[in-house]
């Protein structure tokens, strides 16, 4: 096993050096302009997050698949479906949009209660996923260091220590200007050089296989039974995934410098999504015959492979891998958050109480101090997520939940590009009974002790409980989650949107309060050109 002091200098060296890639990006920022197009393309495996290291092999190992569903959704939007990250690209300039919640409300009638319900469920989906990453970390650092995952107290937790290094490093990076419109050429810059690390490791461990003791151990065939249930609601998901995910819409859409870029994301991103899959499925293969007579969790495979055959230096790897991509999913994450619950929860009370302003009615420091809370906050709820979660539960299991919840901004999305005359009451009230009915079907998997009435259904009606709503219970939990999700959320729509509830709403009523305030107050340490831009789009001040 790997010594505590190389893993924690190695693991503390390595953040230095994204640190280091961040830093020499903001202060040079011509840097690779003429290769800006693939330096963007790379930013986008973001997307591969710690999940792609241990939970895909999860999902490998059940089902035999070589590209995770994920992948083939993301695959597929990007190669039949450029056209709409591209008008996200252009709608989310005019409208000066940081975020997808500013999108959705800017082209709906600037209304602030969609633009937080929009916040909301972002966040009920991220924190279980970034607590992911959390726990991955954490697990990874038990298998190199002791050969095991550990139970440990909460000071004694590294996934605690991890995850305040990554909320500082969000904060050095993402809150020290006010304005959210300027590109952090800095942090795209690191998030694409951690991709190239990843997926090196990646390849480092799928040459593992080539070695003939190895190659000797692969089973003939595929398991008898695979498990695939879920996997159509995941390739949609995975599309869903690439704009409905905070840290994917900062990437891909905030921080696309020119809409010609994602011609060169068209092909480049898809072909490094085939890249770093392809050892997945040889990993759980080997992993399968040598680890699981063991005992060894199928999401430790890519950590206990090496370890097993005493190459120290391919598991130090792969664990620097796996946190690499943990890092820069949580820091870019959080700083979209932070930036949506700044703007769309803190703003509006700020402005009616009047709080905040120093005795020139400067908001600035005010708007960069909630959001360094907001990002503690969010990154600590995290945490104390990731320590509630039952140990028996597969990163897959959870990467999957998260991703579900974002299923119902689809329809919101949708509306907002192609459209924007529907209403905000109707979009939301479709939004809300969306995610009420997502949270419905999947409360078996809050429970460990589920109460009666979650099997037999309230008042005993069975066609009620969770598992058999509508007479799906056929279904994969997920799948269903899924489906009722949108079905429900689209049926709601359409009818608030026809009745005389959803017509009657002005087009830029809601929220005038709040923008009327920032506007006065944001004249106040802005040029009068930008104030204008500002207020059309998020209302970031």
């Amino acid at each position: 096993m790997l010594s505590t002091t190389v893993v924690i200098v190695a693991g503390l060296v390595w953040l230095g050096v994204l640190f280091g890639v961040a830093v020499y990006g903001e202060r040079r920022p011509r840097v690779l302009e003429k290769r800006w197009a693939i330096v963007y393309a790379l930013s986008l495996a973001i997307h591969c997050t710690s999940w792609t290291f241990y939970g895909t092999v999860t999902q490998a190992s059940r089902s035999g698949w070589w590209l995770p569903p994920t992948f083939v959704g993301a695959i597929a939007l990007y190669i039949l479906g450029a056209g709409v990250m591209m008008r996200l690209v252009r709608l989310a300039r005019e409208y000066n949009a940081g975020s997808l919640a500013d999108l959705i409300a800017a082209r709906l009638g600037r209304h602030s209660g969609l633009a937080a319900l929009a916040t909301a469920v972002m966040l009920l989906a991220i924190i279980p996923y970034i607590a992911l990453q959390l726990k991955a970390v954490a697990m990874s650092y038990g298998v190199v260091r002791h050969g095991q995952t550990l139970g440990s107290p909460a000071w004694q937790d590294s996934a605690l220590y991890v995850a305040l290094l990554m909320a500082l490093f969000a904060m050095l990076f993402g809150t020290r200007r006010a304005s959210t419109v300027e590109h952090n050429r800095g942090l795209v810059l690191a998030v694409a050089f951690e991709s190239l690390f990843k997926l090196v490791a990646m390849l480092a461990l799928g040459a593992l296989l080539l070695m003939p003791t190895h190659a000797l151990s692969l089973p003939a065939q595929l398991p008898a039974a695979p498990d695939t249930s879920g996997f159509p609601a995941l390739i949609l998901l995975g599309a869903l995934a690439m704009f409905a995910m905070p840290h994917q819409f900062h990437a891909g859409v905030v921080e696309c410098r020119d809409v010609n870029h994602v011609r060169t994301a068209r092909w480049l991103f898809p072909l490094y999504l085939l890249l770093i899959a392809a050892p997945i499925l040889p990993l759980a293969r080997l992993g399968d015959a040598v680890l699981r007579p063991a005992g060894v969790s199928s999401d430790l495979y890519v950590l206990a492979l090496p370890l097993a055959q005493h190459h120290e230096g391919l598991a130090l790897l792969a664990f620097l891998g796996g946190l690499s991509a943990a890092t820069s999913m949580v820091v870019v994450a959080t700083l979209a958050l932070s930036l949506m619950v700044a703007n769309h929860f803190a703003a509006p009370l700020m402005v009616r109480a009047g709080w905040g302003r120093d005795e020139r009615g400067d908001l600035r420091g005010a708007v960069l101090l909630q959001r360094r809370v907001a990002i503690m906050c969010i990154v600590l709820l995290a945490w104390l997520y990731s320590r509630a979660l039952a140990s028996n539960d597969a990163l897959a299991d959870i990467g999957a939940i998260s991703f579900s919840a974002l299923a119902g901004l689809g329809p919101a999305t949708w509306a907002a590009l192609y459209r924007p005359q529907l209403r905000a009451r109707a979009v939301g009230a479709g939004l809300l009974a969306g995610t009420l009915v997502w949270l419905y079907v999947l409360m078996p998997a809050l429970f460990v002790a589920q109460p009666t009435w979650v099997t037999n259904g309230p008042l005993g009606w069975q066609g009620l409980a969770p598992d058999y709503l509508f007479g799906l219970h056929e279904w994969s939990r997920l799948g269903r989650a899924v489906m009722l999700n949108l079905a429900v959320n689209v049926a709601v729509m359409l009818l608030v949107a026809r009745s005389r509830w959803g017509r009657a709403e002005p087009a830029a009523v809601s929220g005038s309060v709040e923008l009327a305030g920032l506007r006065a107050l944001a004249q106040r340490f802005l040029p009068a050109e930008r104030v204008d831009g500002l207020i059309a789009g998020s209302g970031d001040v």
